[in-house]
């Protein structure tokens, strides 16, 4: 009896154990579980892009390989791919609004579903696609990127057995002596890169970043063949260098983007339609329906005629927005606003525009106005009335 009561007691201890080990495990999984907060919302600034400045590699017998056009290639991918800027090729406004003349179908750079729907946004308002309020002072504004992105390769050094090494540094080209004219093999790749941001108008420095080779400095060990580099970049792409090169623009990038978090995010106003605004940016930059943007009548100080001579200077008061806008259509690279506030001045195309607030997680669009119907008649309405009721402000189908 002694010896079953031991037993017994055995199982009611092996029992507690499970059953705390179970709570332990659910309360653990609900911990896991508990709701992730939905991440920060943050718009795409806006950036043109200038050139990366490079040396060419150069190799025995005196041919060549173009890296400044590799990197050129790269960055473009690199800006392309980030969660932080919005690259434009080519200014919104192609061609100056007093240059331009009635049916002129390439005054606008923009997609071909962008550019249908300025077009139809402007007939529905009864106005020209293009002759929209333009202002002298500010049109070219439009163009104008929130920041410039620039830079320059140092140096980009392949170092193999034995202590030989290709490329360049700030000093010049590594001399090829000693190396045979068919290949080099490469144990080790590394280059260092600097980049900046500039103010389009004035070329000031509002962000700068410098990689250096102990950060990009990545073991390769591949043979590199000097007759496919200098044939062509494709040969280039298929080497570990592409992916160290792109590492290094990567790296830059971030750095800029971190320094220009405390840059206030802007754009511009496209069109003016009275009723609704067309704005730069679009799914592009992250905008989205329901967001609401201040917009601002700058003045301007140029040196000589607005547009085409040395900007001086401008700005608006922060009190001073003309328009308060609600976003209710996004393109591929333009936004319409609803205006749900204005003073007694209208916005200027140029105009700036700057965040409000993002919507509610709440936000709903606004209802798209269609009539729920029965599959079974589509003639009908869903509301229980008997007979073939139809709407009659509504056009119906055939």
């Amino acid at each position: 009896m002694k010896s079953q009561g031991m037993n017994w007691s055995k199982k009611v201890f092996k029992a507690s154990i499970l059953l705390a080990g179970a709570a332990m495990t659910m309360g653990n999984q609900k911990c896991e579980q508990q709701p992730q907060a939905a991440p920060v919302r943050s718009l795409k600034k806006i950036v043109d892009l200038g050139s990366i400045a490079s040396s060419s590699v150069m190799f025995p017998g005196g041919s060549s390989f173009d890296f400044r056009f590799v990197a050129n290639q790269q960055i473009y991918g690199v800006l392309m791919e980030s969660k932080e800027f919005a690259l434009k090729y080519n200014p919104p406004i192609a061609i100056p609004p007093q240059e331009a003349t009635r049916g002129d179908e390439g005054f606008f750079n923009l997609t071909k579903a962008d550019g249908q729907m300025m077009k139809a946004f402007a007939q529905a308002a009864g106005k020209d696609n293009y002759n929209v309020q333009y202002a002298k002072t500010a049109w070219c504004m439009v163009n104008i990127p929130q920041a410039k992105i620039a830079g320059s390769v140092n140096s980009f050094e392949l170092i193999g057995g034995g202590g030989l090494t290709l490329g360049f540094t700030p000093n010049g080209a590594y001399p090829t002596n000693g190396l045979a004219s068919a290949g080099f093999n490469v144990e080790w790749a590394q280059l260092d890169l600097s980049m900046v941001a500039l103010r389009p108008l004035t070329s000031k420095v509002i962000a700068a970043a410098n990689v250096t080779s102990k950060q990009t400095k990545t073991k390769v060990n591949f043979g590199l063949n000097f007759g496919a580099f200098t044939l062509g970049p494709s040969a280039y792409y298929q080497t570990p260098l592409a992916q160290v090169t792109k590492n290094a623009l990567v790296k830059s990038v971030t750095s800029l983007n971190d320094q220009l978090k405390s840059e206030e995010w802007y754009t511009r106003v496209l069109a003016n339609h009275d009723t609704h605004l067309i704005v730069v940016g679009g799914a592009d930059v992250k905008l989205e329906p329901g967001d609401q943007l201040l917009v601002y009548n700058e003045d301007y100080y140029w040196e000589g005629e607005p547009c085409d001579s040395r900007y001086l200077g401008g700005g608006a008061q922060a009190s001073s927005a003309v328009a308060k806008i609600e976003i209710d259509w996004v393109g591929d690279e333009i936004s319409r606003g609803r205006v749900i506030e204005q003073n007694d001045d209208n916005a200027v195309i140029g105009a700036k525009v700057k965040l409000f607030k993002f919507h509610d997680a709440n936000y709903k669009p606004q209802d798209p106005g269609v009539q729920p119907v029965n599959p079974s008649n589509p003639g009908s309405n869903t509301g229980g009335s008997s007979g073939n009721t139809t709407n009659p402000t509504k056009p119906g189908r055939n």
